[in-house]
């Protein structure tokens, strides 16, 4: 499904055995680091991760290895499909080892893990997935790609039969080239399905998912945890569903007086040099004969033509412009200003129109869903700011270089983002708690 390129080598798989149960953590935007062990929640050794193996021995699901599974990171949806690829990879390494396994994402970890999941066949050995604070796209595919695949689909589907048709055909007529004729026409019959596949994979792309993960997700395997005071959800949702004005009509009509204007000088100069052998070819005689008078002044009356043919052109544009082109011209800018914002928002620089987010996974049917308020959420108040803004400032004290201090852009995030709601909900005891009841339940089914 993917329209990236190829991706990195999977995660390299832990010496796994049947009893062993393996929980693969995708990290989000911009929390990518090239250890796999940490402080970052989805390393080994991380207090989460930690705190999350403790709570899964008590449930019974022992011998717990984390395995994080690692992107770019960035804000880019090219790399999160690049990265589901790779997340698929690693899962299909896991199953053939024979290990359970569950999943747990933060973020556009959890867009990773829903796009990788699609890619993948049912498996009895995949567990519960968990995913926090993940804005779930929706997804339509870009006109060029869909075209491109249309034209595909329709020159393989065309094509195909008559390749059969002409290898029947010669070959039932007794050809003494038959191994000529197998490979030109075969050889074409093989590219036309090839081309016809392509095509229609990536435009029943959707379609197929949504099979394989029906297939593949059981009712409530997927628990989807987020907040309502989730500041990069609210965030992602708004940049959708506003309708600014970026443009007003009565910009646009300014700004379509201004190209009048220019229009005018342009189509003047254009209209004059198409018509440059009717109005000058007879000036250019009487001057090279040396006749100046009445006759080469006569020539230069076309000159009163200019302002006209300025008006004239002008007039349209400004006509145009009030008989509804500045209202049309102002909802094309504001489209594209909007559309830019969003995609900038949404990392939509991939195959896919990125139109809208939500909560839940696009291609499963039943989840089990935490909403958290605020008030639920341990540690997670205006006091965490403050607790960051300490931690940042106990930083700088204590580095005598740039490096771990202020002007490492590192550290700044990390202290700062500690201090968000998104990058807060793998500090609550509770929610580790459901977390690893869900597990365990999902495990044990």
């Amino acid at each position: 499904m993917s329209q990236a390129s190829e991706p990195s080598e999977a995660a390299e798989l832990p010496s796994a055995t049947v009893a062993r149960h393996v929980v693969v953590t995708v990290h989000g935007t911009n929390s990518q680091h090239d250890d796999d062990a940490g402080e970052r929640w989805w390393q080994k050794g991380s207090e989460f991760a930690n705190q999350l193996t403790e709570a899964l021995s008590k449930r019974g699901v022992s011998e717990v290895e984390i395995l994080p599974v690692h992107w770019t990171g960035r804000n880019s949806d090219f790399d999160r499909l690049l990265g589901s690829v790779n997340l698929a990879r690693t899962l299909a390494k896991l199953e053939k080892s024979g290990a359970s396994y569950s999943i747990i994402a933060h973020s556009h970890g959890g867009n990773v893990t829903a796009e990788a999941l699609a890619l993948l066949p049912p498996s009895p050995l995949r567990g519960g997935v968990v995913t926090f604070g993940t804005p779930f796209f929706k997804r339509r595919l870009k006109t060029v790609p869909w075209l491109i695949a249309l034209f595909q689909a329709v020159m393989g589907l065309v094509i195909a039969p008559i390749m059969v048709w002409y290898l029947v055909t010669i070959l039932g007529a007794g050809t003494n080239k038959i191994i000529e004729t197998i490979v030109f026409f075969g050889g074409l019959l093989a590219l036309s399905l090839w081309s016809a596949w392509r095509g229609l994979r990536t435009l029943l792309w959707r379609l197929c998912n949504r099979a394989r993960c029906s297939r593949g997700i059981r009712d409530e395997q997927w628990l989807v945890i987020h907040s309502p005071r989730d500041e990069a959800m609210r965030l992602l949702e708004t940049a959708a569903a506003i309708s600014p004005q970026y443009v007003t009509v009565a910009s646009a009509r300014r700004s379509l007086t201004a190209f009048a204007r220019l229009a005018g000088v342009v189509g003047t100069v254009v209209f004059f040099a198409a018509t440059a052998g009717y109005f000058f070819t007879p000036l250019i005689e009487k001057f090279r004969a040396g006749q100046f008078g009445l006759g080469a002044a006569a020539d230069l009356t076309f000159l009163l033509l200019v302002p006209l043919v300025y008006a004239a052109i002008f007039g349209v544009v400004v006509l145009f412009a009030r008989l509804g082109g500045a209202w049309l011209w102002a909802k094309t800018l504001t489209g594209a200003i909007h559309g830019g914002v969003v995609g900038a928002a949404y990392g939509g620089d991939g195959a896919y129109v990125l139109t809208g987010v939500g909560h839940l996974p696009p291609y499963v049917k039943v989840v089990r869903e935490a909403r958290l308020e605020v008030v639920n959420l341990g540690g997670i108040d205006d006091e965490a700011i403050f607790v960051a803004a300490h931690k940042l400032y106990s930083s700088v004290v204590a580095a005598d270089g740039p490096e771990g201090g202020l002007a490492d852009p590192d550290t700044m995030w990390k202290h700062l983002s500690d201090a968000l709601y998104h990058n807060a909900y793998m500090r609550d005891e509770r929610v580790i708690e459901t977390v690893s009841n869900h597990l365990a339940d999902m495990r044990g089914r």
